[in-house]
């Protein structure tokens, strides 16, 4: 039987089907592979639109805090400074406080508790004010290898809270301030500027 083509008796013929019924079967498969492709391509597409868009939205964030400076001056053993905040931004902030650090000899960062002569609510734009930062607990008075630093807690026009030190990026509280600012004078020593 093998060689002659023919079907025994009794079994019926395989059913492979007609031209016109392969020609839509491989036409379905193909386009349900492209429309695949083509859905995994849409989502990577809007995957990276979306990642560049949360990039966008949080330098716009930035814009106004990276505009707020602060410049201070030691005064006498270093438990006396004077912060110069100015908003060179075209809103206000509000709600400044200045925060003073130092590392000692020993690389232990110190934030003493300090008392601000004058608080600066609000801040507009343009305006620049002045903040006397007295230590008020007992510390050492920070060494002379300028590892003094002054940073600047505030709330920019749209309701955040950024912490700015005086050589560094703003960056935006999202949890504990006290905590975020340690972080930003921490970046601020380690870059040693």
């Amino acid at each position: 039987m093998s060689g002659t083509g023919r079907v025994p008796a009794g079994y019926a013929a395989p059913a492979y089907g007609t031209v016109p019924d392969w020609v839509a079967a491989v036409g379905t498969v193909a386009a349900t592979l492209l429309l695949a492709v083509g859905l995994l391509r849409e989502i990577r597409r809007r995957r990276i639109d979306d990642a560049r868009a949360a990039t966008e939205r949080r330098a716009a964030e930035a814009n106004q805090a990276r505009l707020v400076s602060v410049v201070f001056r030691a005064r006498g053993s270093g438990l006396r400074v004077e912060c110069v905040v100015r908003n060179d931004s075209p809103a206000p902030v509000r709600d400044a406080v200045p925060w003073l650090s130092w590392v000692d000899p020993a690389g232990a960062l110190h934030v003493p508790q300090t008392e601000v002569g004058a608080n600066a609510p609000l801040l507009g734009p343009g305006e620049t004010t002045e903040m006397t930062l007295s230590v008020t607990e007992r510390a050492e008075a920070p060494d002379a290898s300028g590892s003094l630093r002054c940073a600047l807690a505030f709330t920019d026009a749209n309701g955040r809270r950024w912490v700015r030190t005086a050589n560094g990026a703003p960056t935006a509280v999202l949890d504990d301030e006290s905590q975020a600012l340690i972080r930003a004078v921490r970046a601020d020593h380690r870059r040693g500027s």
